[in-house]
């Protein structure tokens, strides 16, 4: 043990620190953003990934320290191929701190610490900044040496984004926020709060929506079968099985179009009846009242604007009910034909890998596995799976976070981000179209 904390010792007293990492070429130790976007030149998934430099390690009977600080940088891979297109570091984050606050038609916004920087956007091709500050102080006057420098840590209390609007969120000095119009630049005053873009929900879940009127689950031990509009169904089964769900909102325009389709039905029909009423309202007042006494013409009219009245009640719900759900901060994936996705496991060993599932929803109770993909070096419980000794986590570098899960559904692509792995699913076929290290 002396032996080994010598050779420690005589390691980081090199000019050279051994679990220095190059943050352009290195793996990362964790993902904190992921994003999707796609402009003219293509459609990229854009990454802000962490590196952690160690500045010393120990391991003494098993209790582990480290110490250290954290560099990010900002990847952006082509979703077809997976192929790094740029990267761009960052550096260390209390100086450099660049936090995503949302996307609009293939700008990516950012709010940089950097006071020459500041709030921009970038293109997520080149990365490269296509709206300057400086273009939006000058559309701005007043915002003139006025926008909030918060603290690096304290950024989204005082910058955001509006998912519904597509606008980013900027505050100044007194505490004020507006709206920037992502065209014009122009800045418009609100009294809204600062609103964040969600990229870190849980991914998994043993619940979810499928649409705005009926949920579905999975239940069971060890193996889980689904719970399916009151029916529970055999199979298909998953061992330790849970949905996989957005870690990004998923906001108004990317709702699945069948999510909202019982309320449109309900509108739609209470509409027919609404007219159906009105019509039938107007022939009693014009030739009933030689059929009918006026006693009994005059309750069947009553009835009648009662029916109106509640099934007018009845359609206003609905309507509110998809303003609501076009204003919620929805995670669920529901693919265009109907399918959900799960994640599951191969095995009960500690080396179990991670089986992603799609399974296909009929419109009454059936349910069917469309297919079945098994993620060969990703694991379930990737700490037991890569569990390291003394000797190496001392000697290794960075300190990475295996268990960081990110899951993105666009254009039939499923990216799926975990132990530092991103992988690229076809979801009509359950083909791996890339896996790539991160």
């Amino acid at each position: 043990m002396k032996q080994f904390a010598y050779l420690l010792l005589v390691l980081l007293m090199c000019s050279c620190n051994p679990m220095k990492k190059n943050a352009m070429k290195d793996r990362a130790d964790d993902i904190k953003e992921a994003v999707i976007t796609e402009n003219g030149d293509g459609i990229f998934l854009v990454l802000k990934e962490e590196v952690f430099q160690a500045v010393s390690k120990s391991d003494q009977g098993g209790f582990r320290r480290i110490s250290g600080y954290t560099e990010d940088r900002i990847s952006s891979y082509d979703i077809n191929t997976g192929a790094l297109v740029k990267r761009i570091v960052l550096g260390e984050r209390e100086e450099n701190e660049c936090t995503f606050l949302g996307e609009t038609n293939g700008m990516l916004w950012y709010k940089s610490v950097n006071k020459e920087i500041g709030v921009h956007a970038k293109d997520p091709k080149t990365l490269g900044v296509s709206v300057t500050q400086e273009s939006i102080v000058n559309a701005n006057p007043f915002l003139a040496n006025n926008l909030s420098m918060p603290e690096w840590n304290n950024i989204k209390k005082y910058y955001g984004f509006d998912v519904m609007k597509m606008m980013p969120m900027v505050s100044d000095n007194a505490g004020y926020v507006y709206y920037i119009d992502p065209v014009s630049l122009k800045a418009e005053k609100t009294q809204e709060s600062v609103k964040d873009f969600e990229f870190d929900n849980t991914c998994i879940s043993t619940s979810m929506n499928i649409d705005a009127n009926t949920s579905i689950s999975l239940r069971g031990n060890p193996r889980n079968s689904l719970y399916f509009r009151n029916k529970e169904l055999k199979e298909p089964s998953f061992l330790d099985g849970n949905f996989l769900k957005s870690s990004n909102i998923i906001y108004g325009t990317g709702i699945n179009s069948g999510f909202l389709a019982p309320l449109r039905e309900k509108i739609e029909s209470y509409s027919r009846q609404i007219d159906s009423l009105n019509n039938a309202l107007e022939g009693t007042g014009s030739n009933s009242a030689d059929r009918q006494s006026g006693t009994s013409l005059r309750n069947t009219s009553i009835y009648m604007k009662r029916n109106i009245e509640n099934l007018t009640d009845r359609r206003k719900q609905a309507e509110d009910e998809i303003e609501r759900y076009s204003d919620d901060r929805l995670f669920d994936i529901i693919t265009d034909d109907g399918g959900v996705f799960v994640m599951s496991r191969t095995d009960v060993s500690d080396t179990a890998r991670v089986v992603i599932s799609k399974v296909s929803l009929g419109e009454d109770t059936t349910a069917a596995l469309a297919w079945q993909t098994k993620l060969s070096n990703v694991y379930s419980e990737p700490d037991k799976g890569f569990d390291k000794s003394a000797f190496e986590f001392v000697f290794s570098k960075g300190d990475p976070d295996l268990n960081t899960m990110r899951a993105l559904y666009y254009r039939s692509r499923l990216i799926f981000i975990f132990m530092l792995t991103a992988t690229c699913i076809d979801t009509d076929t359950g083909k791996i179209l890339w896996t790539i290290d991160l």
